[in-house]
């Protein structure tokens, strides 16, 4: 064999066994680490889910005092006293709701816009002809304005009360009820509605393993997948009929979802 076919011959089988190494490497079977840092760990994730129901302990209050005059001045100056009246009716109800004070009062909105009319102006087009020619004219009839106002009570037994002091007082508006959770209710909440959600991932978890045949020897991760809060919003309308109003509360949820990644073990 000479030189020049032996130096062929040796590329040869070495490109033959670079194409048999890669065939090898292809079909070796790989393994996915679900763990960091450790291609050997086996796991498995689940997702929990946990709710808790409870009454709320806070409403906020929605009111407007709604008025048009032919100035702006005169229209700001009667929003101005009939809102004060209305501020005084449910501050005067502190003797049945103590909690009620001026820091349960927030402004919402203001604005104060011009009123337009706008009236058909017609004309006569010819003396012959009895045919009418219309225009639109706008015209200045006034000023509007609208004060709105939110109030948050934490006794749910005067929400009805301060409704009927708002509106016999001068808000012609009640845009809405919104219930909620104080701050407190609600931490206390999500944790009971977390262990529920960590309980239900475990629960899970477990049945899988025993279904796999494998046990679990650990948490690789926790995450909160999200927590969320419904509001329950109870739209009415401002009516002073001397009747005590009535209000029904109900109950609103606390939800969490938490995904858990757990390490299982065959042996």
């Amino acid at each position: 064999m000479t030189d020049v076919n032996k130096g062929n011959y040796l590329v040869a089988l070495a490109i033959i066994a670079l194409v048999i190494v890669s065939v090898f490497a292809i079909m070796r079977p790989t393994m996915i680490a679900s763990g960091p840092g450790n291609s050997n760990q086996n796991t498995i994730t689940v997702n929990g889910a946990g709710t808790v129901e409870a009454a709320p302990d806070e409403a906020q209050l929605n009111l407007a005092v709604n008025n048009q005059a032919p100035t702006a001045d005169q229209a700001a100056r009667d929003n101005a006293n009939t809102m004060s009246q209305v501020i005084q009716a449910i501050l005067g109800l502190s003797g049945v709701n103590p909690s009620i004070t001026k820091d349960n009062i927030t402004t919402t909105d203001y604005s104060l816009t011009p009123v337009y009319s706008q009236p058909n102006t017609c004309l006569i087009a010819s003396s012959s002809v009895q045919a009418l020619t219309c225009t639109t004219t706008q015209q200045l009839v006034g000023y509007a304005v609208r004060n709105a106002i939110q109030i948050s009570v934490t006794d749910m037994g005067s929400i009805g009360r301060v409704l009927d002091a708002a509106t016999q007082s001068g808000a012609n508006e009640v845009s809405g009820i919104t219930f909620t959770f104080t701050s407190g209710t609600y931490a206390n909440l999500q944790k009971q509605a977390l262990q529920k959600a960590v309980q239900d991932a475990s629960n899970q978890a477990q049945t899988m393993a025993t279904a796999l045949g494998v046990r679990i020897t650990g948490v690789v991760s926790i995450t909160p997948a999200y927590v969320y809060q419904p509001y329950l919003n109870a739209k009415m309308n401002a009516a002073g009929t001397g009747t005590p109003t009535p209000i029904q509360t109900g109950t609103l949820q606390v939800s969490v979802n938490v995904q858990v990644v757990y390490e299982i073990s065959t042996t």
